[in-house]
């Protein structure tokens, strides 16, 4: 009996259905899925890690094409260092600073920008200004802003009798690291502004409505209603502005350079000079594993005893 042959619309509804059945396999649909964003993320973070992992255990001159084994005694080196653990501690100061500083005014921008009032959106879209600015722009209107002989800030300060003379805010040793945390603040609060508006957005009015009508004053409301709903979304913004934060680099090295004698020489910096004023790539990829590691093991202590899953939940 001869086999009928198909039309060729009917081979192409055939291939078609074949087609579609391979694809509607949950394997197939979650390969096709996660492959594409995995391959990104190899390439873009894990192949870079790795690289620097390796690099950390030879010895690479910057204009030398040969690697050198020497095992740990990057590491060794880095360690015995003192001007290693000065600038982690640098990088710690500037980190918590920031994050305090950013935590505290981007959730009072946000409670402000979250009210009723005129020009709402005009306001909410100029506070996004310094955000959109990139780092190396803002550092040198910063750097115009706090210049010591005529600078705005010294100005204004000076006609407000705060200051009997004009400051080197960037050039004090007792003031630059203080300067450039404000200044790092005044650009990345507003990360924190968008994310705890866009919480307090989902905040039932009715939670308020009822606690207005219990007698519960604005700091009780604050309180009771708004922080506790806040505390999933400050975890992650602590988290994360502490990492960023911890390996900033470009905007201190706008400012300051690490200066002065090298009171904001964070870690970020250090591993700079490391690698491309020492010419020691090698070196420089311990120091950047060194961090890796220092950073994981506080996130997991963070994780550990702050236990994000029991967020308080209001009903």
């Amino acid at each position: 009996m001869a086999v009928k042959e198909l039309l060729p619309y009917e081979r192409f509804h055939s291939y078609q259905q074949n087609l579609y059945g391979t694809l509607s396999k949950r394997w197939v649909f979650v390969t096709l899925t996660i492959l594409p964003a995995l391959a990104l993320f190899s390439f873009v973070n894990l192949l870079p890690m790795l690289w620097a992992l390796s690099a950390s255990f030879f010895e690479i001159g910057a204009f030398s094409p040969e690697w050198t084994w020497v095992g740990v005694d990057n590491y060794a080196t880095v360690l015995a260092d003192g001007e290693f653990w000065s600038s982690l501690s640098r990088s710690t100061v500037f980190a918590v600073g920031s994050v305090a500083l950013q935590v505290t005014l981007g959730i009072a921008l946000a409670l402000l920008l979250n009210r009723d009032f005129r020009f709402k959106r005009v306001a909410r879209a100029v506070a996004l200004v310094p955000y959109i600015v990139p780092s190396a722009i803002l550092g040198f209107v910063a750097l115009w802003m706090g210049n010591a002989r005529y600078g705005v800030i010294n100005q204004l300060l000076s006609q407000l009798g705060v200051i009997g003379q004009y400051v080197a805010w960037y050039g004090s040793v007792d003031l630059a690291m203080l300067a450039v945390i404000v200044t790092s603040s005044w650009k990345f609060t507003i990360f924190v502004t968008i994310v705890v508006l866009a919480r307090l957005q989902s905040i039932p009015p009715s939670l308020y409505e009822a606690a207005t009508m219990a007698g519960a004053s604005r700091y009780r409301r604050f309180v009771d209603i708004t922080l506790p709903n806040l505390r999933g979304v400050l975890f992650i913004v602590v988290l994360l502005r502490g990492i960023w934060m911890f390996n900033k680099y470009d905007i201190i090295y706008v400012l300051t350079n690490g200066g002065p004698m090298s009171s904001t020489k964070i870690a970020s910096i250090y591993a700079y000079r490391t690698a491309f004023t020492d010419f020691n790539l090698g070196r420089a990829a311990a120091v950047s594993t060194l961090l890796f590691l220092i950073l994981l093991g506080a996130a997991l202590v963070y994780f550990h005893y702050l236990e994000p899953s029991q967020e308080v939940r209001v009903e």
